[in-house]
C-alpha cells in the first residue's frame, strides 16, 4: 500500500507585505512543510520565517533552478502572487510539466476586504465555472459574512509598502544583480505622480462632484466605462490591448458606431490613477477621431456603485468594478472574459452589440455567483490593515489545506475561459 505524499508548499513572490510569511506560519502549524525563494531585497525584508533560499541567477536560468528545487525537496504545491509576473509564468510551465499544483493569490475579486486564492491561476486562467448551469448546480455551503467592511484599508499603508519595496531592493541589490522587476515604470516617476495626485485630490473630487451633478440634472442617458491602470497585468497580460489608451480608443470607436445618438460615454479613472493628462489626451484624441467629442466625459472621482446606478450599462475590460455594477442590477459588458462573465449576469456575444440592447443581470444568478465565489476562491482579509492581513493569511492557509477536491478537479482540466480569451487575442506564454 503506497503512502500518501507529504505536502510541501513552495512560496514564490507574494504581495508587498508579511502576508506570505504569515501564510507559511499557519501552513506549518497545520502540518505542511514550507519553503521560500527570494528574488529581491523586498522579499527578504517581508520574510521572517525559516527555509528560504535566494535566486540571484539570470532570468533564463530560473526554470532549471526551480525544477531542481522542486525535485530535491518534493514540492507538491507552489504558491505565488500575480500569475503573470515573469518568474511566475515560468513557474507555471515548470509546475505543469512536473505535475505540481499552482495556487495563485491576488487582491479579491470582491472589494474591499477580500483576497483571492485560486488553483491554477486567475482571470481567464481561473477554473471558476463559466456556465450558468454549472454555477447553479454547484453544491457549496452557504456563505455567511458580515456585509460591513471589517478591515478598512489605509492609503498610507499602500505608500509605505511601495516605498519599502524600492528601499529594500536597493539595499540588497548586490545580492540580486539580475532581478527582473515586474513593474515597468520607474518607481520615482510613479511616486512623483502619486504625490502630485494627492496634492490635487480635493480639487479633482470637487470637479467630479460638479460633473456628476450636471449629468444628473440634464438627465442625459449614459454608459459608464470603468478604466484600469495602464500598468495593471489585467491590461498588460490578461487583454490583447497594448495599453489602457488602446482600449479607450477601441471602446470610443465602438460607441461612435453603435450607441444611440443621444447617449454619452462617461469614462471613470481608477482610484490610484495619476496619469490624468495622458488619459484626458487619449479620450480627446479618440473622440475627435470618431466624431463624438461632445459625447465624451472623463471623471476622476465617485464610486462605481453610485455612478453605475444611473447608467444604461457598464463596460469593463476585466475589472472587479463589474461586480459592483452587477450588484446594483446594472447591465454589464465584459470586453474580455472575466470571472463573472456568465450567462444570466453579463452581456453575452459580441460586445459591440451591447450599446443597443443592454440586459440587466438575473438577481438569483448574481446571488448564487457571490455565494459560490466566496466559498471557493475568496478569503476575508486585507493587505492594508494589520488585523486584516492576519485574517487573510490564516484564511489562505485554511483554504489551501481544506480544498483538495478543487485541487484534484482542476489538475488536468483546461480553464473554461481560456479558449474564449485566446480567440479574443489574449496570449499566455509559458502556460501550456
Amino acid at each position: 500500500m503506497s503512502q500518501k505524499k507529504p505536502r510541501c508548499v513552495l512560496l514564490l513572490q507574494g504581495p508587498l507585505s508579511k502576508y506570505y510569511a504569515r501564510v507559511a506560519h499557519h501552513l506549518r502549524h497545520s502540518g505542511c512543510k514550507t519553503l521560500k525563494i527570494h528574488f529581491c531585497g523586498s522579499d527578504v525584508h517581508d520574510w521572517d520565517e525559516t527555509d528560504a533560499v535566494h535566486f540571484s541567477g539570470k532570468p533564463e536560468h530560473w526554470a532549471l533552478f526551480l525544477e531542481a528545487h522542486i525535485v530535491a525537496h518534493g514540492v507538491t504545491e507552489i504558491l505565488l502572487h500575480g500569475d503573470r509576473r515573469y518568474y511566475h509564468q515560468i513557474a507555471i510551465g515548470v509546475a505543469k510539466r512536473l505535475g505540481v499544483t499552482i495556487i495563485a493569490t491576488e487582491l479579491g475579486y470582491l472589494r474591499p476586504d477580500w483576497m483571492t486564492v485560486e488553483y491554477g491561476g486567475c482571470s481567464a486562467l481561473s477554473h471558476f465555472p463559466q456556465s450558468r448551469q454549472e454555477l447553479m448546480a454547484m453544491s457549496v455551503p452557504e456563505a455567511r459574512d458580515e456585509p460591513q467592511v471589517l478591515y478598512p484599508g489605509k492609503y498610507w499603508r499602500i505608500v509605505q509598502q511601495e516605498l519599502s519595496f524600492t528601499f529594500f531592493n536597493a539595499l540588497h541589490s548586490r545580492k540580486f544583480p539580475n532581478y527582473l522587476n515586474h513593474r515597468e515604470e520607474p518607481r520615482l516617476q510613479v511616486y512623483g505622480g502619486w504625490f502630485k495626485a494627492r496634492l490635487l485630490a480635493r480639487r479633482r473630487r470637487k470637479e467630479a462632484a460638479k460633473l456628476w451633478r450636471r449629468l444628473k440634472e440634464c438627465k442625459a442617458p449614459f454608459y459608464l466605462f470603468a478604466l484600469q491602470l495602464n500598468g495593471d497585468f489585467q491590461i498588460r497580460d490578461h487583454s490583447p490591448f497594448s495599453s489602457i489608451y488602446e482600449a479607450i480608443e477601441k471602446v470610443i470607436a465602438s460607441f461612435a458606431r453603435n450607441a444611440p445618438d443621444n447617449t454619452v460615454l462617461l469614462l471613470k479613472s481608477h482610484p490610484l490613477e495619476y496619469r490624468f493628462a495622458e488619459l484626458a489626451r487619449s479620450v480627446k484624441e479618440a473622440g475627435q477621431k470618431h466624431g463624438v467629442t461632445e459625447r465624451m466625459q472623463l471623471i476622476h472621482g465617485g464610486s462605481v456603485a453610485e455612478l453605475s446606478s444611473f447608467a444604461l450599462g457598464l463596460l469593463t475590460v476585466n475589472s472587479s468594478a463589474g461586480i459592483e455594477a452587477l450588484e446594483q442590477g446594472i447591465p454589464t459588458c465584459c470586453i474580455l472574459p472575466t470571472i463573472y462573465d456568465i450567462d444570466g449576469l453579463t452581456h453575452q456575444g459580441d460586445w459591440e452589440h451591447f450599446w443597443q440592447g443592454p440586459r440587466a443581470p438575473d438577481p438569483q444568478v448574481f446571488a448564487r455567483f457571490i455565494s459560490v465565489l466566496k466559498t471557493t476562491s475568496q478569503v476575508r482579509g486585507s493587505l492594508y490593515n494589520t488585523d486584516g492581513l492576519e485574517a487573510a493569511a490564516k484564511g489562505t492557509a485554511e483554504k489551501i489545506i481544506s480544498l483538495p477536491g478543487i485541487q484534484q478537479r482542476t489538475k488536468d482540466a483546461s480553464p473554461p475561459r481560456l479558449e474564449k480569451a485566446r480567440k479574443m487575442g489574449v496570449t499566455y506564454d509559458y502556460f501550456i
